[in-house]
Formats: C-alpha cells, structure tokens, sequence
C-alpha cells in the first residue's frame, strides 16, 4: 500500500480514479487546484504524484516542480489530454517519471503506478546497503549537538520531540531519524496537525468508516494506520484540542487506534515524533496542553538551534542549497565570498526554510554563476543591518558634515563589497545608478 496524491480537477475522474486506486489497496489524497496540491505536500509526503497538466489555478508543472524541490525521489505521473503532450514532454524534461495520455487503461495506470512505486522503494534500498542516508547540512557545535542526540536514538523506537522556531529543520530531521531507523523501508507520514480543523484531523490520523458522519462516502485509513511499521510525524502538535490530546495519548499508550464510527481497535506498530515552535513546558502550564501527552511525547527532547545561532552554518547551506538547485537547473551555481559574509550577518527569522527559497530564488534569477553581494535582496546584501565598524566618534563637525562622512564611509564600504561593480552597489543600496553617481563624485569617490 502507498499514500498518493492526485491533482485533477474534474469531479468524476476524481471519483473515479480515488475509488480504483483504494480499491487495490492504496491510500489517496485528492486536490483540485495547484494550491490545494501544494497544501497537500505541505502537510505529508506522498510515494506518488499523479496530476493532470491543466488546473483551474495554474499548470500541473508547478505541482512538479514543488515536488522536485522538496523531495526529487517522489515520482510525479503527468496526465494529459491528446492535445497538450507537448506540455507532457515539456514535464518529462522537467523531471516527470512518465505520462499518460487521456483517456488510458486502468491496469495501465495500475501497473505503471506500481513499477515507480518499486523503483522507489529499490533506490532508497540502495542507499541504505551504500549507507548514503543523507544527513542535514550544518557543522556549528550547537546543530551537531542535536544531530548527535538524533543519531544516537534513531535505532531505537523511542518517542522523540522536536522543538525550535519555524523553519529550523525539525522535518529535515525527523526524516533523518526515520531513515536512519530500522523502519526506513516502511512509510514515513508527515501530518501538519496545524492545518486543519478538529474534527478534519481526528478524521485524518484516525480514520474513519463510510457513513459515519455527513460527507464520509467510503471508509478511510488514518494515517496512524497508513504509517504501521514505520513513523508518524505530528508537526504543530501544540496546535491539537483537548479532545485529540486525548485520543492520541491513548494510541501512544494502547498501540491502537479507533476510526470513527467504529467500535472495533486496530493495532498499529508507529514510532511517534512530534514536533512544535511552542513553548510545550508552558503550554502545559497554562492549561492548554495535556500534562500527561507531554510527558509521554517528551521521551526524547531535542531542540533544534535557530539559524542565527548555528555560527558556520549559513555558507555551508547557502553552498548546498546552491549546488543542488544549480544541479537541478542544469548550470553551476556558486556564492562569492563576499555574498556569503553579507548572508553570514542577517538574521534569518525564517531560519533555514528562509535561506532554502532565497537560494532557490536565485537559482533562477541571478543572472551569473557566482552570486554576488549586489544579485542579493537589498535585506540580504546589508545584512539585515548597516555593518560599520568605524568609531563613530570619529565624526566630526557639523551635523551635515558628519552625515557626509557616514554616507562616504557607507558607499565605500558596499563598493568594496561588491567588488567595485557600481549596478550592484546601486541595487544593494536601493538607488539609481545615476544617484550613485552623483553621490561618488560629491564625495570625492568617483575613482
């Protein structure tokens, strides 16, 4: 059995694919839109992607490229209509697994989901006989501290925590933890408990049976169940009611789940890794959280450093990230060292995830190999701040005088960072070449 995402629009090919895929064993999520998709693979990882090319919101090719970008060993099956293969080719170029062209055979469909599926699972069984599981990027004393502790109870089937601000990785490494498991051969299912309501996620880990409340046509799997033998990630665990506290504190315990509508418990073998930004100590405190969940989540407690705080580790990312979307795009992508000491001095709020899509940005629109201090956002080249280590008692004379000297010592500093190249000093300064100009010349700085 594998978790799929299928992204068509059209209400009876959704019924109809869903119910032939579950029908053989496989468990479906279905979108009708690019966002709704992207949504989707926010929220847990699917074995496959099937999605048509033309959606009421956008082109299927986005769909890919998202999963590319995030997890390029997922498999995306193009559907299309006679019309547009082009487009399909154009996806195939892209990095699509295959296509089929509507309307196509069931056991077509069928046999080409389960061949990919199988590929899969013999690349990452490959890897593990290699040992390339691939370990997150970072070498500051603060992140290996945590990688260490990850590594050491990745054998075991401990409840592990995760805690630490948005973006800092916490998926990255529960997915390092599963994989690096015994159950790495066995699904790893990511659940955001964040984005959806309490009863949408009591349906979603615990599934439910046909009839049992408005809308549930057809029995469904949780995710508990959809992750037997392997790992389930609750991320935002903090954001979960009271009621939902409850049930999984009895899963935890029991080793069973419930769907609803039925009175019938299922066992389930699921190593558990929960993660959260919330302070949980508090939260407990404070009455919203479940005192007795907590302490049953807090088996193993790793908190992972903001980015800020990981000294090194913004250049050896920034150098990652650029070789693989650099990889991807088909050109070498690099950062000058002048880049990466002005990337070096920004504080990042978004943390990794932050650094991940301005890398990705740049991959497509710096317009050079090497990325330099002026390709960067004018947030990013100042460093999030005005670096001047000059004494500022050094400023003398009147108010309009000193300002002179600030603002000479400003241009001289972002010319040196950018090598002297003057569009790029404009860009990072955010004004006109023409304005550089003048302000160079005025200050005696036109050479």
């Amino acid at each position: 059995m594998a978790l799929l995402l299928l992204v068509e629009d059209e209400p009876s090919l959704q019924l109809a694919l869903a119910d032939t895929l579950e029908d053989v064993g496989h468990s479906v999520t279905v979108a009708g839109t690019v966002a709704d998709a992207l949504a989707a693979l926010r929220r847990e990882t699917p074995d496959l992607v099937l999605s048509d090319l033309r959606l009421p919101d956008g082109s299927g090719l986005s769909v890919l490229n998202a999963v590319i970008s995030d997890t390029p060993d997922v498999p995306v099956i193009v559907l299309t209509a006679y019309g547009t293969v082009a487009g399909a080719v154009e996806a195939l170029h892209a990095g699509a697994a295959e296509y089929l062209t509507k309307p196509f055979d069931e056991t077509q469909l069928l046999a080409m989901i389960a061949r990919h599926i199988e590929l899969r699972r013999l690349r990452r069984r490959v890897a593990d006989l290699e040992g390339t599981v691939r370990e997150p990027v970072g070498g500051s004393p603060v992140f290996r501290k945590a990688l260490d502790l990850a590594r050491t109870v990745a054998a075991s089937d401990s409840t592990v925590l995760l805690s630490g601000e948005t973006g800092t990785g916490k998926e990255v490494l529960a997915r390092f933890l599963h994989e690096s498991s015994h159950r790495r051969q066995k699904p790893f299912v990511a659940v955001n408990c964040a984005a959806l309501p309490e009863s949408l996620l009591e349906s979603e880990l615990f599934g439910h049976e046909r009839g049992a409340f408005t809308g549930a046509v057809r029995q469904r799997l949780g995710r508990f169940e959809d992750a037997d033998g392997g790992t389930l990630f609750l991320d935002e665990i903090a954001e979960t009611s009271q009621g939902v506290q409850a049930k999984l504190l009895r899963a935890l315990e029991e080793r069973r789940v419930e769907r609803l509508g039925s009175s019938r418990s299922i066992a389930v073998d699921v190593r558990v890794i929960a993660a959260t930004k919330r302070d949980l100590e508090v939260e407990v405190e404070e009455g919203r959280f479940r005192d007795d969940l907590y302490y049953r989540l807090k088996v193993v407690p790793i908190q992972l450093p903001p980015l800020r705080d990981r000294e090194g580790d913004v250049a050896l990312l920034a150098q990652a990230f650029a070789l693989r979307f650099g990889t991807e795009r088909g050109r070498p992508l690099t950062f000058s060292s002048e880049a990466l000491e002005a990337l070096a001095h920004h504080p990042f709020p978004g943390n990794v995830r932050e650094l991940h899509h301005l890398v990705q940005r740049l991959a497509v629109v710096c317009p050079a190999e090497t990325v330099l201090v002026g390709h960067l956002p004018e947030e990013y080249a100042l460093g999030g701040r005005l670096r001047v280590t000059a004494d500022l008692t050094s400023f003398q004379g009147t108010l309009a005088e000193m300002s002179d000297q600030f603002e000479k010592l400003v241009l001289a500093r972002t010319l040196t960072r950018v090598d002297g190249h003057r569009g790029h000093a404009a860009e990072a300064l955010g004004i006109s070449r023409k304005n550089l100009w003048e302000k160079l010349k005025a200050l005696g700085l036109e050479d």
